[in-house]
């Protein structure tokens, strides 16, 4: 898992959400 804290910079480009599977480039800050 990742670490409370994590900036969103921080995490793998690889990582992947565990509950929808989206990959990192379909969040979007809001």
């Amino acid at each position: 898992g990742i670490a409370p804290g994590t900036s969103f910079e921080d995490i793998p480009d690889t990582w992947f959400c565990p509950i929808c599977g989206s990959d990192k480039t379909k969040f979007a800050k809001i």
